[in-house]
């Protein structure tokens, strides 16, 4: 992680759970997680650990729906 706290306007790339998560600050200095290979993931916090924590939980929850998918496919 970043020892540099992000300003407002700037993004930063960071790796979560095998993904590149791209984190965006707005001008209220509130987080944006988004990740281009998991369209789904949207997740936003007032600190970057927490915005981080928060997309871990999310991509989590989005490969365990994969997964559901995959076994009723079967």
């Amino acid at each position: 992680m970043s020892a540099t706290p992000l300003q407002p306007g700037s993004q930063a790339s960071f790796n979560l759970r095998g993904y590149a998560v791209i984190v965006r600050v707005d001008s209220d200095t509130v987080h944006h997680v988004t990740c281009p290979d998991l369209p789904q993931l949207s997740v936003s916090d007032g600190s970057l650990s927490s915005a981080l924590s928060r997309a871990e939980v999310a991509i989590d929850a989005i490969l365990a729906g994969e997964l559901a998918k995959g076994e009723e496919a079967r």
